[in-house]
């Protein structure tokens, strides 16, 4: 009996020994993560693998597994993890568990904790995009997340792009991007700026490409560098043949991407009878194609507006021109070829355009064929010049692209396919602010300020998000934008002048208390009133990346001030003048009777520039910054004076 009691409590100990280790299984400590892969990080990755698996032109299924390891609050986005599906893109096995800094394991999320909703936007009428969503709610850092899921493509245009590395700030342990695809199947592949491992086998008829990276420190983010994707590791995929819904391509070329898009758009320009005669009757007095255009352009803004409209092929196949003429609304696809549409009634042949729209720095690469676009607008070659046409805006200029499309590589779709163009680029000329300020100093340090502003090109854009507001709505965001302390808006008016190169003027009377500030005996005149320049860039021990300074512009101010007569002037600023290739900048101060007249003008310039060229940068910086911050001295005028 003692016997077998105690070689059955041995039994019992080796299990229940066993529970516990496997129970405390140790996975990704944060005590293995070397000091430099934790220098200048937020986030670890410590695993990312993907394998992308292509089984014919239009199935292919992708496996994602991943392990970030946050350090700190600073890394707290890393702990959201999003991850889409929709028609085309089905998600299953979405797994995720969470570790605490030893590597025990401290929660493995369940289904019902991961969140399911519509991806869909405010602005989508029609969308069957969805997301799976899970943000854990960890407070003691640092932590570490695992993710596992499976997406299958039923229909492919686009193959993954893999980043080695996903973000400033993020450090990589170990990450390998894989795909396996038939012999019979083309994959064309291209990589920037790696530097890991690549190996390429075959076996049974399936040739497997994998590329792999090891300990990749954090990058710091650096003002005005280049599109991340310049600078990190990365790699893009893309097939020859593709197919979509029973819609089949090409992408060897950008004539034969052209193509596709082309026949998607196939007889869906047709309109009714009795908008075909409206079209007529509008541009009947029109002496100009031009004028036509514009006629048009209004009419189609009057009657449409924006709604994203994107299922399955519906993503890229516009709605058919009728279709829209009738419900009156249309995602940009439909919209621009709703506008095509119009301007063909008349005799006006026009390029459906797609295009990587957003505002900011972008990355196109024109010599590696693949979907690089998100939006679609219009453009029309004429004899002398081409029109470009934005069409989801209902106040847009006509021939005006802005920020959001302009000067980037873009896809025209012609009758033969497709061919990439650039949009218009703004000059600094093109791009101005000018202001002249009568500014009313009064005895008692009151002071009255009349402000006119004219903004042109790209600066137009300065009041865009007001344009179209009430009175009182303007007033209001002025009052959050400008920078004065204690100040009344008496009058603001608003007008515009939406031609080509748009204009808008802005007239504004203010009354602002404790203008002039006191030291002793002296009082100080800031005379930069509302546009003065404060940011300098930050210092850095060793510049990385090359300058991108991407937005010309001309800002001229002249103000006047008029002095109550019991001051006068004790000193004046000195004349600046900066002359460098990164912008020009000059001020100076005219003083005559109890007239002070402080005139700027600020030039930026637009280039890329070498890293070494930063500490020159901060010096113009500094140096137009100490400008606008000029003050003038001011003191009481003796008796008899």
């Amino acid at each position: 009996m003692n016997k077998t009691y105690t070689l059955l409590l041995a039994i019992l100990l080796t299990i229940s020994n066993s529970l516990l280790a496997k129970k405390d299984v140790i996975k990704y400590p944060v005590s293995s993560i070397s000091d430099e892969l934790k220098k200048n990080a937020s986030v670890v990755t410590r695993l990312d693998k993907s394998l992308f698996t292509v089984e014919s032109i239009s199935k292919a299924t992708i496996k994602n597994h991943q392990v970030l390891t946050i350090l700190n609050k600073n890394g707290a986005y890393a702990s959201k993890k999003t991850v889409s599906y929709d028609k085309l893109l089905s998600l299953k096995n979405f797994k995720i568990w969470i570790y605490d800094a030893e590597g025990k394991l401290v929660k493995k999320i369940k289904s019902s904790d991961i969140k399911d909703y519509s991806a869909t936007s405010g602005g989508t009428l029609f969308d069957d995009n969805r997301v799976k969503y899970y943000e854990a709610q960890q407070n003691n850092y640092p932590y570490t997340i695992e993710y596992e899921y499976e997406r299958e493509f039923d229909g492919i245009l686009s193959y993954p792009e893999w980043f080695a590395i996903n973000g400033y700030n993020r450090s990589v342990e170990n990450a390998e991007f894989i795909v396996k695809i038939p012999e019979n199947l083309k994959l064309r592949s291209k990589t920037y700026n790696f530097e890991g491992e690549y190996d390429e086998s075959t076996v049974d008829g399936i040739k497997t490409y994998k590329w792999k990276v090891n300990n990749i420190k954090a990058f710091k983010s650096e003002p005005f560098s280049p599109d991340f994707q310049h600078f990190v590791s990365r790699v893009v995929c893309a097939p020859v043949d593709f197919e979509m819904e029973g819609f089949k391509g090409s992408q060897d070329t950008w004539l034969n991407f052209g193509k596709w898009m082309k026949d998607l758009s196939k007889d869906r320009i047709k309109l009714p009878e009795t908008t075909i005669e409206e079209i007529g009757e509008l541009v009947a007095d029109c002496k100009t194609d031009r004028e036509k255009i514009e006629v048009l352009y209004q009419y189609m803004q009057s009657k449409t507006r924006y709604v994203s409209i994107q299922l399955g092929i519906g993503g890229w196949q516009p709605f058919p021109a009728e279709t829209v003429d009738k419900l009156g609304y249309g995602d940009c696809k439909a919209l621009a070829n709703y506008m095509k549409a119009l301007l063909k009634v008349v005799g006006i042949y026009s390029n459906y355009t797609l295009v990587k729209a957003g505002s900011g720095k972008h990355h196109f690469d024109k010599d590696f064929v693949k979907n690089q676009f998100n939006h679609a607008i219009l453009m029309v070659p004429l004899a002398q010049d081409s029109i470009w046409l934005e069409c989801t805006s209902q106040q847009q200029a006509c021939g005006f692209l802005g920020s959001f499309t302009n000067d980037r590589d873009v896809l025209i779709i012609k009758e033969d396919g497709g061919q990439l163009i650039h949009t218009p680029v703004y000059t600094a000329k093109e791009n101005t602010q000018f202001r002249n300020a009568e500014v009313f100093i009064a005895e008692d340090g009151s002071t009255k300020a009349m402000i006119r502003t004219k903004y042109t090109g790209l600066q137009y854009e300065n009041l865009r998000s007001i344009y179209y507001d009430g009175l009182e709505d303007q007033k209001k965001a002025l009052y959050k934008s400008i920078k004065l302390s204690d100040f009344k808006i008496d009058k603001l008016l608003i007008e515009q002048d939406k031609k080509s190169i748009p204009e808008s003027k802005l007239e504004l009377e203010l009354n602002i208390k404790n203008y002039l500030s006191k030291a002793g005996e002296r009082l100080f005149l800031p005379l930069n009133i509302l546009n003065k320049s404060t940011y300098i860039p930050k210092k850095l021990k060793e510049r990385k990346t090359p300058i991108i300074l991407d937005y010309p512009y001309i800002d001229s101010d002249t103000i006047i001030y008029t002095l109550p007569d019991n001051l006068m002037v004790e000193r004046q600023p000195k004349t600046v003048s900066l002359d460098t290739e990164f912008g020009k900048y000059d001020s100076q101060i005219v003083v005559k009777d109890n007239k002070v007249t402080f005139i700027r003008n600020y030039q930026r310039h637009k280039g890329e520039f070498t890293p070494d060229k930063y500490e020159a940068l901060r010096k113009f910086f500094k140096s137009v910054a100490r400008a606008d911050n000029a003050k003038l001295i001011l003191k009481t005028k003796p008796e008899g004076v």
